[in-house]
Formats: structure tokens, sequence, C-alpha cells
């Protein structure tokens, strides 16, 4: 980010620079020249031109400077009434301020360059750039010009017969003219304003005019000469005969006016029938001036000639009127001229529809740039949003997870403390059991030991059974008080080598059950069941289930053998368990 601000940096201050160089360039001596040129141009044009020509067009540079030089040339020699036909000049000013140049510099080349179309004859052009130059009346600055191109276009108006354009045009123009201080302008271009109201037989307008040339001549004496032939027209067409006759006599020579003021000149002799004199004027038109193309002339001219008794004149002047006549219509219908503002406004009317369409484009462009803009806007936001709330679900789920942990953790805690009490519980139950266990095996020890102290008289072999019974009770009592692996080996020794033979075991049970419950086994005898009923019922006494009995004596008629005792002692054979009765009857007896 530093290196992109370091480099915008570097290039506005290197534009900066530049900038400062550039305007700080000393003018060179072209451009002194040229500004010299251009401050004197309206005001003393010939001087213009000289300081013009003394520039050395190889010291010109760019294409700028060379415009300015070519559009300044042109001026000059149109104020020293040079009517140049060619473009050589004025092409570098067209070539560069049509495209780059101010509103006052395409206008004045629009002027320029009708000007020279004009005097090429080429009026339909010369109108097309008129009306193009016009485009820029409301941005420009230059008055003079401005006035000057609406003469110019008046004067091709006025040979179409387009009589009120061509007013309009000199009475703006001489607004313009009267406001510059040039007011030689301003009263010619009125002068021309009231005569096109004469041709339109518009005497309320003309009198208008008439009325503001004649205090404009009062302010201005010496301007009153040039605006007597317009008078002339205006009494020709609006005044009487003595009106005329009173103008007539000003005029101290007919050399002193030019040719279209003679063609008035005669029609008023005409009117008032000096027929000779108004032969003499109409012939002294020099036979190759315009005058002679003029409607005034070819239409007077055959009164002329017929009130001067030349009717052979007269006829072949109405034939050259009635062809003029069909030649300016068929040259109106077919000449480019009168479509050159059609299509000027055509070329407006695309103009303003491409600027409409460009318009069009750009809104919806700028629709879809602010659309694009919303879009990411949105998005990035959705983005945003869619982060913040997974961040939220996150955060969220590491908080359950957290709460899940802490509550797994506390009941963690509460089951290892319910297994710590539950372990503590079975560790308290064992130990009464072990508790009880003991008691119950030093029970049966010191019983065990009464009946040895007792039973002095009992049988040796006895004797010797109850006594081994007596040491594995009291092995197996120390064995369950200390938990010495020794006192368990021992006993385990013993109880294997017991148990091992079946019916060694059985016996032995049997004497010892003889000498702790001799009652019970004198029961058992009474009832004649055999010794290995008794041996069998025994291994009932000291705890085993029906199953494990027969799985120890691993005889087939196991339930045989208990079906035979059920029926001695009368036990029932299927409500009553023959265990729990022997264990019973053990106690009772």
């Amino acid at each position: 980010m530093n290196i992109i601000f370091k480099l915008l940096l570097h290039v506005f201050l290197g534009a900066i620079v530049l900038t400062a160089l550039v305007c700080c360039r000393p003018q060179s001596d072209a451009c002194e020249r040229m500004d010299m040129a251009e401050e004197v141009m309206n005001s003393r044009p010939d001087s213009a031109f000289s300081i013009l020509n003394s520039i050395q067009t190889g010291s010109l540079d760019g294409k700028k400077e060379r415009a300015r030089y070519a559009l300044l040339k042109s001026m000059s020699l149109d104020k020293i009434f040079v009517d140049t036909t060619e473009f050589d000049v004025l092409q570098p000013a067209i070539d560069y301020y049509l495209k780059k140049g101010s509103a006052d510099d395409r206008l004045r080349t629009y002027y320029y360059q009708g000007r020279i179309y004009q005097n090429r004859g080429e009026n339909d052009s010369a109108m097309y750039s008129f009306l193009k130059g016009r485009e820029f009346f409301s941005q420009a600055k230059d008055t003079m010009t401005i006035a000057n191109l609406m003469v110019a276009q008046a004067a091709i108006q006025y040979r179409i017969y387009k009589f009120d354009d061509y007013i309009r045009n000199n009475i703006d123009a001489a607004d313009l003219y009267g406001k510059a201080g040039r007011q030689e302008y301003e009263i010619s271009c009125l002068a021309n304003a009231m005569d096109g109201c004469v041709i339109n037989g518009d005497k309320s307008r003309a009198d208008s005019i008439l009325d503001l040339i004649k205090v404009k001549i009062a302010e201005h004496s010496g301007l009153a000469e040039t605006v007597t032939p317009y008078f002339l027209s205006y009494l020709l067409k609006f005044g009487d005969m003595e009106d005329v006759k009173t103008l007539l006599s000003l005029y101290s020579s007919e050399d002193s006016i030019d040719d279209l003021d003679k063609i008035d000149l005669a029609t008023a002799y005409y009117q008032i029938g000096d027929q000779a004199a108004s032969k003499r004027v109409i012939e002294s038109i020099g036979t190759n001036s315009d005058a002679r193309n003029s409607l005034k002339y070819i239409s007077i001219k055959p009164g002329i000639l017929e009130k001067n008794g030349d009717f052979a004149g007269a006829l072949d002047a109405y034939k050259d009127f009635s062809a003029t006549i069909d030649s300016i219509h068929m040259e109106m219908m077919s000449h480019e001229l009168l479509f050159a503002q059609k299509k000027h406004e055509m070329e407006k009317s695309n103009l303003t529809e491409i600027h409409k369409r460009d318009r069009r484009v750009w809104i919806m462009v700028f629709v879809v740039f602010i659309t694009m803009v919303a879009a990411i806007i949105t998005y990035n936001l959705y983005k945003l949003s869619r982060t913040k709330r997974r961040l939220a679900e996150k955060e969220k789920y590491s908080l359950q997870q957290a709460n899940e942990k802490l509550e797994l953790a506390h009941k963690n805690t509460l089951l290892a403390k319910e297994a710590a009490e539950a372990e503590r519980d079975r560790k308290s139950l064992e130990s009464e059991n072990l508790k009880m266990r003991i008691e119950q095996l030093e029970k049966e020890s010191m019983h065990l030991k009464e009946v040895i102290d007792e039973s002095k008289d009992l049988e040796k072999p006895l004797q010797d059974i109850l006594k081994t019974r007596m040491e594995m009770l009291n092995t197996l009592l120390a064995a369950e008080i200390s938990k010495n692996d020794k006192y368990t080996k021992s006993y385990n020794k013993w109880k294997d080598e017991l148990i091992k033979d079946k019916d060694e075991f059985m016996k032995s049970t049997r004497l010892a059950f003889k000498g702790l419950y001799p009652k019970f086994i004198d029961y058992l005898e009474s009832h004649e069941l055999t010794e290995a009923e008794i041996n069998y019922l025994c291994l009932y006494a000291i705890g085993l289930r029906g199953t494990e009995v027969g799985e120890y004596i691993n005889i087939k008629r196991h339930y045989h053998i208990s079906s035979d005792i059920r029926k001695k002692l009368g036990i029932d054979e299927h409500e009553t368990n023959i265990g729990i009765y022997v264990r019973k009857l053990m106690k009772t007896l």
C-alpha cells in the first residue's frame, strides 16, 4: 500500500513539474506576432495581414499553433476583401479546431469555411457551414463573427427568395453591430431588412424599420447616402410619384451608384414616365454584371423596352424573363441549397437521438453499475452476515461443547462419586459379609471345638475327621481374616485332597455330621436310609443344590436316589426341596 501511495505521489509531483515547465516556457516569437495581429484584426485588418505575413510558417510549433495562424490569416484576407476560393490557408484550422477548438474557434472556422464556399459559388455547402456555425452562438463570445455569419447567411437567403429569414438575420445582425459600435454595418443591415419587407409587401414592418433608420442617420449623418437606394425602393413600392421625383433629384450622377441601385433608379424613371431615362440607366449596367441576373432586372427590362418602342427587344427580354423564372424555379427545386437547413436539422435530430441514445446507454450503464455495486455490497453483506452467523454458531457450538464437557465432567464427577460411594458401599458390604462370615466360621469353629472337647468317647476315626475339619476351618478362618495367600494355599490343598476321593469325602462328611449332629444322623438311620443315601443327603446338608450334587457324584441314578429318599422320609416329591428339607431338619434336631 505504501509503494502504491509513493508511486502516485511521484506521478502527481511529476505532473505538477511538467505543467509548471509548460506554463513557464517563454512564448515564441510567432505567438507574440499572432497576438498582435489578433489585437488589431477588426480595427486595422491590413496591418494584421502584414504581421501575419511576416511570420515564418516553418517556425510554427504543433497543430494548435498552425491552426491559430491559419484562422487568423483567413480572417485577415476576408476583412481586406480578398475573396479566396481555396482551402489551403484555412485547412489546418478546419482539421484542428472543428475537433478540439473552443466555441469561438469553431464558430470562426465554420464561418470562414462558409465564406470560401460562398466565393466559389457553392452556396449549398456555404449554407451548411453557416448552419453548423450557428450551433455555437449561445457559447461563443465573438459577437462580430456571429453578426458576419448572419449577414453572409442572409445573402444566400436573398438569392433563394427566403425573405423572412433574410429579414430576421439582418435585424439580429444589426442589433449586434449596434452594440459593438459598428453603426455603418448596423444601418446597412437595417436597410437590407427594410428592402426585404418591401419585397414582401410588408409596409407596416418596413415603416418601423425606416423610422429606426432615420433615427440612426440623424445620429450619423455621414451614412445617409448608403440608404438612399433603399429609400427609392421603398418609395417605388409604397410612395407616390412626387416622392419619387423628389428622391430622383438627389441623384447627382448615375456613375456614383452601383448596378443593383441602377435597377431601382431605372424603375423609378419608368414609373414617372421618363422612358428614355429608364432605358439609358438600365442599359448602363455592364454586360458582365451580376445585377443582370437579378429578378428585378429581368422583370423590369421588358416593360422599359416596350415603352421605348423596342418591341422585338421587349419580346426577347420577356422570353428571357420567363426562362429565368423557370430556371429559378428549377434551381430552387433541384438545388441542394433549399435542403441544407433540412439536412442540418436532420443531423441535429440525429445527434439529438444519438445523445438520447447515449444518455439511455449511460443511464443503463449507470443502472447496471449501481446494480452491480448493490449486488456486490449485498453479496459482501451476505457473506459478512453468514460469516458472523457461522462465527456465532461456532461460538455457540464451542460454548455448547464447553457446557457439555462441563456437564460431562460434572456427570463423570458424580459418577465417580457414585462409583466411589458404590465401591465404598461394596467394600462396606464385603466387610460386613466378611465379618458375618468370620463370625459364622468362628461360631462353627467353637461349636466344633466344643464337640471335640465334650466327645472324649468318640471313636478315634471320628475324632480325626473332626480335628481335620477343625484345622481346615481354622485355616479358612485365618485366610478370611488375613487374606494371606499362605493360609489360602493350605486350605485349598486340604480341600482338593479331601474332595478328590468322592466316596471318602462323602463318608468323612457323614461321620463329621454324626459327630456334630448325631440326632440328625440317628433320624436318617431310623428311617432306614442306607449309608450311601445318608452320604448323599450330607452333600445337601453342606449347602449343595441338586444339580451340583448330581455333577459331583456323577451317578445316572441320581434322581432315583432322591426319589427313594423322599419315599423313606415321607417327603412330597414335587413340593418340597430336599436340600431345604435336610438343612431345616438338621437345625431342628
